[in-house]
């Protein structure tokens, strides 16, 4: 992965990040049904975990340990969906856990280009 495509990849997850966490913050029943979380509480704290990541992902400088905090981030939320009965909420751990390569990998292009 090159430089400019890991900075456009960042601030997409920061979008991305920015718009899930203020969905479940704001509508944690609406939205943590969606992804199988069942309590409003446990949606809101998944919400307000991304919206503490999204001004650093969007406009952090240096971007990558902002990048690297989402990827380590990913892990205890999947941990948590993975616990759930519910379908969904394994498939969204799987995507979580997807992801976290992915930004794990961003992170370390970004790092190796000091941004």
């Amino acid at each position: 992965m090159d430089v400019n495509t890991a900075c456009s990849n960042s601030r997409l997850v920061g979008l991305i990040t920015l718009g899930t966490g203020a969905a479940l913050v704001l509508a944690p029943g609406r939205l943590g049904r969606l992804a199988g979380i069942d309590d409003c509480r446990t949606a809101r704290l998944l919400g307000a975990a991304d919206l503490s990541l999204a001004p650093g992902l969007l406009s952090g400088r240096p971007r990558w340990p902002w990048m690297a905090a989402r990827a380590a981030l990913n892990l205890p939320m999947a941990a948590v969906l993975a616990r759930s009965s519910r379908t969904s909420a394994r498939l969204s751990a799987v995507n979580l856990l997807a992801l976290t390569a992915t930004d794990a990998r961003v992170a370390l292009t970004l790092h190796r280009a000091g941004r």
